[in-house]
């Protein structure tokens, strides 16, 4: 019993201390570029000491990727709910919500991250959500339905957040229902 809760409490110290470098990570990006970025760096805005930091990662890309996973992985279980219920308009605004709360960490992110991370965040995205109902009409096959949902959701995100960043979060998410969720209807 007191093996059990030892391993309950150090579950619980990990998942805190990644959880703080993985939201150090997203405030350094905000203000620093992500070659600029080092483990130390990390470890030091986190509150974690430098060793513990290369317990959880080798390097500054893993745990971008590590906070892409995460970050995508929060935003689907936000809005599938909604999208399940039949609420596009409801699942566009909870995403253009949730990217307005995080301005500065999803621009960072879409354009300080590179390609490799678009892709990865689509691919795990598509991997996340494939498993819920199948939304889309029965002549568009499922997977492809969702690669092309999450590669214009990303695209209209980034041209927000890059070219009009003072548009409204709730006209991009009108946008995203009749660009994105709509024609899955």
């Amino acid at each position: 019993m007191a093996e059990r809760k030892d391993t309950q409490r150090q579950d619980v110290r990990i998942a805190r201390s990644r959880a703080a470098m993985r939201e150090a990570l997203l405030n350094l990006l905000e203000e620093t570029a992500l070659e600029e970025i080092t483990g130390a760096l990390v470890a030091a805005r986190a509150g974690v000491g430098y060793a513990t930091y290369f317990r959880h990662y080798q390097n500054v890309r893993e745990l971008l990727m590590d906070t892409v996973v995460t970050l995508a992985t929060d935003l689907a279980a936000r809005i599938m709910p909604a999208l399940i219920a039949a609420e596009p308009g409801g699942a566009a605004t909870l995403l253009a919500e949730a990217v307005q709360a995080r301005r500065g960490a999803f621009t960072a992110l879409l354009n300080g991250a590179g390609d490799e991370t678009r892709g990865i965040l689509m691919r795990h995205i598509a991997d996340q959500i494939s498993h819920f109902p199948d939304l889309s009409p029965p002549w568009l096959p499922h997977r492809l339905a969702l690669r092309f949902a999450i590669a214009s959701t990303v695209e209209l995100l980034d041209w927000w957040l890059r070219e009009d960043p003072y548009r409204p979060a709730d006209e991009v998410a009108a946008m995203l229902d009749r660009l994105v969720f709509a024609p899955l209807r």
